[in-house]
């Protein structure tokens, strides 16, 4: 059974089948009309009689109008496909024409690029032959430039020659009045030098002399206090040594102290001593109670070790 959405559909797609098939079944159903109409009347029968073959009649007529129904259901089924088949044909068709001039266009679009690619390559070919002709233009006129900047450094050249000869042979009669100038200053200044130099030297003489007169006698003063510096310390030492009962009158001994800047002894060392032990260590013994020692009679003779000889006895 066909649906009423099915049908209308059907319609819509296929107007002319649609509409051939009603005209058939129209048609078929006024023959139908006109051939009952126009038959002649039975002669009556017995009831049984028309009874049987009424039905037989009606059931020959109904199976003839139902394989009539189905065939015509079969025709429009077939042309239903047939327009189905018709219509996707012609969607292959129209898609293969439109993928052919889809195809085509875009044959076209790479003939026109190709085309545009070419005149621009020509245009390109043309602009750099145009620019080499420029370019070796250009090279003739720089060649030409070149050898005329050579021409004019080469006549430059000779004048710059010209002219410095002639400063040069000016140049050397000045050099040569300036050398005798010179040769005559260097003379003057010369003798005016060694006068200057003797009387330097003469000053000089007069100097050292009186310097070494006067570090003769500052030494002669250092030495002095050295042996005044040397006997303060050795008589503050002797004031300070308690005589030993093994102690002789000839006993010695040579003592090495060294001492920091306020006089602290850090340090005592006894060499060449004569007398015995007891007696080195009296001698010892006195320089530590010494410290500290006195101060220098004068700054430049302090010395951080000091050498004398302890002899008690003389």
């Amino acid at each position: 059974m066909v649906r009423k959405g099915s049908f209308i559909e059907v319609v819509k797609r296929h107007p002319k089948s649609v509409v051939a098939s009603v005209i058939l079944h129209v048609g078929l159903l006024v023959f139908l009309s006109i051939s009952l109409s126009t038959s002649e009347v039975p002669k009556p029968a017995s009831p049984k009689a028309q009874t049987v073959k009424a039905e037989l009649v009606d059931t020959k007529k109904i199976e003839a109008e139902k394989k009539k129904r189905e065939q015509d259901e079969l025709k429009k089924k077939q042309a239903i496909a047939k327009q189905k088949k018709l219509e996707e044909e012609n969607k292959r068709k129209a898609a293969l024409k439109k993928k052919q001039e889809a195809e085509k266009k875009k044959q076209a679009e790479l003939k026109r690029k190709k085309e545009a690619e070419k005149k621009k390559q020509a245009e390109l070919k043309r602009k750099k032959e145009a620019e080499l002709k420029r370019q070796a233009e250009l090279r003739k006129k720089q060649e030409a430039e070149k050898k005329r900047q050579a021409e004019l450094a080469e006549k430059k050249r000779q004048e710059e020659a010209r002219r410095k000869a002639e400063l040069e042979k000016q140049r050397k009669l000045e050099a040569e009045r300036k050398r005798k100038e010179e040769e005559a200053r260097q003379k003057r200044l010369a003798e005016e030098a060694e006068k200057r130099r003797k009387a330097e030297e003469a000053e000089l003489m007069a100097r050292l002399a009186e310097e070494e007169r006067r570090q003769a006698e500052h030494n002669r003063m250092l030495n002095s206090k050295r042996a005044e510096y040397g006997m303060l310390i050795k008589n503050h030492v002797t004031n300070r040594w308690l005589l030993s009962s093994t102690a002789k009158g000839n006993q010695s001994c040579e003592v090495y102290v060294r001492q920091t800047m306020s006089g602290e002894v850090t340090s005592v060392s006894l060499q060449a001593c004569s007398g015995d032990s007891a007696f080195q260590q009296s001698v010892e013994n006195a320089v530590w109670r010494a410290s500290p020692l006195p101060p220098p009679p004068h700054p430049e003779v302090f010395e951080r070790e000091i050498r004398f000889l302890f002899s008690p006895g003389s």
